[in-house]
């Protein structure tokens, strides 16, 4: 069988035996060997080889595995408006604008409900932060303002508040009858349209479905994701219906689909619809979906909401603003007693924990778990992680716990939680990768896309550098290293993702999934490395131009 040879300036492979390679080879989609190029030749010497030397003046680096994105998601919402305070890459490679006031907002918003000639069609727009706008908010009256009969619907980039009017109220049934915790009113008791959390997916999931793209928005995912450069993305919320797991598979497992897929059921949510022993049934069958390009990861659990959106749960003093504490999504005792089951049976459980009160309950419970059920190489996640202290650190240690770390925060929302959300005392600790580092704690770092950009490059530079959209340095003492940042979006991601065996590094025996740079991340000035091109990707021994 033919052997593929890729010769570049220099193949960053992360293997320890390796200490200079600028060649690869590829058999049968996975690596064959690795070093100098002449070192290479001589070793495989009277076999069928094909010398491919179109990246010989690029840098080669293990395949970008993103381990925390919602890539249906990253697709789906590509295709509405855009209201963010900062640019969006769409799915042709162009970028949108910003709007980077609330005035930009509500023109943007204007624009598109002209724009849609159906007058009854509900306009749904997508990016909204407040706390990047002067802390402005949008209130249903402002959106009735544009329209008073087509239901509007402004979703929150962090996914976990949205924003209606009252004509979308009117069509999801909210009233002045709603008590429940997320339905928000102001001093007077008014409700201002806004929905937060678990009463956002309640009351208005079934009418404005974010994924309604269907499987078109599965394709503009995975073109987004290998355009970032990435060779394996997530799922992380994956909310199994009938027939669509089926249809999921089914493109992904598409030759031409551009990259591998790891999915984790939202168990928080599957538990709201059926019994505890109905959930383990499906999850069992979930499983057996698997294949190389798409397989089930972790199992999802949620226990607060997002610090930016004031629904975490935040530990004394809490917040700086004065805002009340967040919600419980999950609290302790339920999720224990949900993820007992799947703990003694032997599954990974990922739980995302924002504020530092659920990331210290999230300790706990992982702690119960291991105390009522020991088990070895677990690899139980916490995601996002933001607010970790250094002894809540070393309980996640001693436990073997991994983080998966929100790093990009520190750029998009660092002034913010400086000055609104948990002061500067505490922002200084904000996505700790340092930390994680200096203590050895299985890590990786992510974007949760569509929250934030999906691109591991400004991934790493938000790690290595720690500035924020202002400029200010915050927790200089949290930086990594530039090599340290690549192996968290490569190896690292592999590792929490439970298949460090076979991706992750360019080692004999592993698929051949690697990104082509235009230059090497751990050989420029630190502040260049979000402005490296992705030349290409290569899945399984295939390129996969950009």
């Amino acid at each position: 069988m033919t052997i593929t040879v890729f010769v570049a300036r220099s193949v960053v492979t992360l293997d320890s035996a390796v200490d200079f390679a600028n060649a690869v080879a590829v058999q049968d989609g996975r690596v064959l060997h690795t070093g100098r190029l002449e070192e290479v030749l001589s070793d495989l010497q009277g076999q069928d080889l094909v010398v491919n030397e179109q990246f010989a003046d690029q840098v080669i680096v293990p395949g970008f595995i993103e381990a925390h994105s919602h890539i249906q998601g990253e697709g789906a919402l590509a295709r509405y408006p855009w209201v963010g305070a900062y640019p969006r890459r769409a799915v042709d490679g162009s970028f949108q604008p910003g709007c980077p006031t609330i005035d930009d907002v509500i023109a943007r918003l204007h624009k598109a409900h002209e724009e849609l000639k159906d007058p009854t069609e509900t306009l749904v727009a997508v990016g909204f932060d407040k706390s990047m706008v002067g802390d402005a908010t949008i209130t249903r009256h402002m959106l009735d303002a544009i329209s008073e009969s087509r239901p509007i619907w402004v979703q929150q980039s962090n996914g976990h508040v949205g924003h209606a009017n009252t004509a979308m109220l009117n069509k999801a049934g909210v009233d002045d009858s709603n008590t429940e915790e997320g339905v928000h009113r102001d001093e007077t008791g008014d409700l201002t349209g806004e929905i937060r959390e678990l009463s956002l997916a309640l009351f208005l999931g079934k009418h404005v479905n974010l994924n309604d793209g269907g499987e078109a928005s599965i394709w503009d995912g995975g073109h987004l994701s290998r355009q970032a450069g990435c060779t394996m993305v997530t799922e992380l919320a994956f909310r199994p219906a009938k027939g669509e797991t089926e249809a999921y598979a089914a493109v992904v497992n598409n030759p031409q689909f551009p990259v591998r897929v790891r999915f984790a059921p939202l168990i928080t949510f599957m538990s709201v619809r059926n019994s505890p022993e109905k959930v383990f049934a499906e999850v069992q069958e979930l499983e057996k979906f698997s294949t190389d390009k798409f397989a089930m990861g972790p199992l999802k659990f949620i226990s607060d909401g997002s610090i930016q959106g004031r629904t975490a749960r935040m530990r004394w003093p809490g917040y700086c603003c004065g805002s009340p504490n967040g919600l419980w999504l999950g609290d302790p005792e339920k999720l224990y007693q949900q993820m007992l089951p799947f703990h003694k049976a032997g599954y990974q459980i990922a739980m995302h924990a924002n504020g530092d009160e659920a990331i210290e309950a999230g300790v706990g419970v992982f702690h119960r778990l291991l105390e009522t059920h020991p088990r070895f190489d677990h690899r139980h996640r916490l995601e996002h992680v933001q607010m970790a202290s250094d002894a809540m650190f070393r309980r996640m240690k001693s436990l073997g716990i991994c983080v998966n770390l929100f790093a990009n925060h520190v750029y998009f929302w660092g002034d913010t939680h400086r000055h609104d959300t948990m002061g500067p005392a505490k922002a200084r600790h904000l996505d700790a990768v340092g930390t994680a580092v200096r203590m050895g704690i299985p890590h990786s770092i992510h974007s949760d896309a569509p929250v934030t950009p999906l691109a591991p490059l400004f991934t790493m530079w938000c790690a290595v550098n720690r500035i924020t959209s202002s400029g200010h340095v915050l927790g200089e003492a949290e930086r990594i290293s530039a090599i340290d940042a690549l192996r968290a979006v490569t190896i690292g991601s592999a590792y929490l993702l439970n298949c460090d065996e076979e991706y992750g590094s360019i080692e004999v025996g592993k698929f051949a999934d690697f990104t082509v740079l235009s230059a090497d991340p751990c050989d420029v000035d630190p502040m260049e490395i979000k402005d490296i091109q992705v030349i290409a990707t290569v899945l399984g021994g295939t390129v996969q131009m950009n």
